[in-house]
């Protein structure tokens, strides 16, 4: 008995212990789900509840009220003949009687009977109860005296709701009182269990989730509760948890690993490296950048490294269309522009940027210094201009005879004509007329020696170079004029087939007249075997179509070795016996750097085809 009695008192205890719990996690839960479930059962249980009682208080209204009418309508059936004996024999008592038996029917408050006739003298009335009449209803009472049926009186019967609505009011009161408590304790069951299947564990979850960090290993949630015999919902929240932790933790080393390499990338200090705003605002930057432009960490800290204050005026519209673009493709391609440095010197750059995200607000920019690379530029600018001075010198070399044809024609025109204008002097009279058209002969003479030799003098001279607006037909005449007397010592026929209006380019006059003048010089040589064909030396120039300007030298001389084409422009390789390999690849230099392409095929039927392009001006002609 007494281990009996004590395993009850534990069990209620227990029982007790568990309901604590229970209530304190639902007072700390007032504000979750479990609370808004309650009374989510509650409102909708109560309006079920109350829609439910009002449709069957109006069902027994209508039943109730039909009753109250089925019994007035016997009432008519039944006491009006008895009625009627009685009140035409006068028989007080009768009527009396059974007018208290009519009162006594339910829901029935008073009867009368009154006599016919314009006063409706009431002769027998009874009633109960104060209350009104909800209605009432007349009979007359018909009598057959003498073969003749009278109506000797009327039979008024008042009927009441009240006992009918206080029975409603019954019923009402007891189904709500039933049905509320019914329902606040099925809710109390639904929320305990609610609870105790899932509440309980979603607050564990959150506990154990928010206390771990997303750098720890992956987080592993198990319910506290048995294995279930199926999984279920909430197991299945846990399992897809579990695999997004792993998942998550995966992202993040991964992320970590990548930002480190960033990180190192930015640190190595390879190239200059900074994060923008769209205002400009230098946010942050590695020490390449900021050594690169005279910047330190406090200049960066204050705001001092903006864009407007690194960015020449000049190129502040480039900087303004970098923006836009940035904006609207979120990427800007690399480009040269130039940053002052703290001390105010400009720094030649190659810069490109690219946003972060969607936004386009923020983003990172890549700087390289071309200080080094424009300086190294400019070095082998000079050292090609100084190659290609070296390369006129020893081309004109070759042409020592010929210039000196050239030169020595007119100086001993001049000296000839001279001796005349003495002689015509020294006649009686001096024929003055003879010695006026002599003068004449002495200047045109004297200017053909100067051009020839302002000719040499420019090839010859070294000087930077300089671009101007030139007609490409004379610079050809000019280069044909100094090497006619080469030609013609290797018994070459020249002609020419320059087209007429052509339009003028822009370029180094004496650069491309270099070009000219060794493409000439290496034709000539390579017909300098040729003792089979004429040897014949075609010079065009033409438009190719494409506002080009096309110029073509023709050989009919040894020809080009298929395999060996695309060598010819290689530095250092020729085919000569005495060459140097240098006039074809710093041709090749010099017109590329005109904008244009220079290239070699083979002449049919004999001899090799050079030809170069040159951009010319859509708005100039010759």
């Amino acid at each position: 008995m007494d281990g009996r009695l004590a395993r009850r008192r534990g069990f209620t205890s227990a029982l007790i212990v568990r309901g604590r719990e229970v209530l304190r996690s639902l007072a700390a839960s007032r504000h979750g789900i479990g609370a808004r479930l309650l009374i989510g059962v509650l409102l909708i249980s109560s309006f079920v509840t109350v829609v439910l009682t009002a449709l069957q208080l109006y069902a027994d209204y209508r039943r109730d009220v039909g009753d109250v009418e089925s019994r007035l309508e016997g009432i008519g059936e039944t006491y009006l003949d008895s009625l009627a004996e009685g009140l035409w024999n006068l028989d007080e008592r009768q009527l009396r009687l059974q007018l208290d038996a009519l009162l006594r029917l339910p829901d029935i408050r008073g009867v009368e009977i009154r006599e016919v006739g314009s006063t409706g003298k009431v002769l027998v009335k009874l009633s109960r109860d104060p209350e009104d009449p909800t209605f009432a209803r007349e009979y007359p009472l018909h009598y057959i005296a003498q073969g003749q049926d009278r109506v000797i009186g009327t039979l008024r019967v008042d009927a009441t709701l009240a006992g009918v609505y206080r029975r409603l009011a019954t019923i009402a009161s007891t189904v709500l009182v039933t049905q509320s408590a019914t329902i606040f304790l099925v809710s109390l069951f639904i929320l305990y269990f609610f609870h105790h299947l899932v509440t309980r564990h979603l607050s564990a979850i959150a506990a154990d989730v928010g206390s771990h960090s997303i750098k720890d290993a992956p987080l592993e949630l198990h319910l506290r509760r048995r294995p279930p015999r199926h999984e279920d919902e909430l197991q299945q929240v846990v399992a897809a948890f579990n695999a997004l932790s792993h998942n998550l933790y995966t992202a993040y080393r991964d992320l970590a690993e990548r930002e480190a390499k960033i990180r190192r990338l930015v640190d190595s200090n390879i190239i200059g490296i900074f994060i923008w705003n769209i205002d400009g605002q230098i946010i942050e930057a590695n020490d390449a950048f900021l050594q690169m432009v005279g910047y330190d960490r406090e200049d960066l800290a204050s705001g001092s490294v903006h864009r407007a204050n690194l960015t020449p005026l000049e190129w502040r519209e480039r900087d303004a269309r970098t923006v836009a673009e940035a904006k609207v493709t979120g990427t800007v391609q690399p480009f040269e522009k130039e940053y002052f440095h703290k001390d105010g010197r400009r720094i030649p750059v190659l810069i490109g940027i690219t946003a972060f995200d969607e936004k386009r607000d923020q983003g990172i920019g890549f700087v390289l210094d071309l200080t080094e690379r424009k300086r190294a530029a400019e070095t082998l600018r000079e050292m090609q201009t100084a190659l290609a001075h070296s390369t006129r010198i020893a081309t004109l070399g070759q042409l020592t005879a010929s210039i000196a044809h050239e030169v020595s024609q007119p100086i001993t025109a001049t000296i000839t004509n001279a001796r005349a204008g003495l002689r015509w002097l020294g006649a009686h009279p001096p024929n003055l007329d003879e010695v006026r058209q002599v003068l004449g002969s002495i200047v045109r003479d004297g200017t053909r020696a100067g051009e020839v030799i302002g000719r040499i003098r420019a090839l010859i001279k070294s000087a930077p170079s300089r671009r101007e607006s030139m007609d490409m037909n004379e610079a050809i005449l000019d280069i044909i004029s100094l090497t006619r007397s080469e030609v013609l010592r290797h018994r070459v026929s020249l002609q020419t087939d320059l087209a007429a209006a052509l339009p003028r380019i822009e370029g180094d006059r004496v650069q491309l007249q270099q070009v000219i003048l060794n493409l000439i010089l290496n034709a000539v040589e390579a017909m300098g075997d040729n003792n089979e064909v004429a040897r014949e030396l075609w010079i065009s120039s033409k438009m190719d179509g494409e506002n080009r300007v096309l110029v073509a030298v023709r050989d009919t001389g040894s020809g080009l070795d298929p395999n060996r084409v695309d060598r010819l422009f290689e530095p250092f390789y020729t085919t000569k016996a005495e060459g140097m390999g240098i006039g074809l690849s710093l041709s090749r230099t010099i017109i590329e750097a005109h904008g244009g392409r220079l290239w070699a095929s083979a002449n049919e039927p004999r001899g090799a085809i050079f030809q170069f392009t040159v951009p010319a001006h859509a708005d100039s002609a010759s």
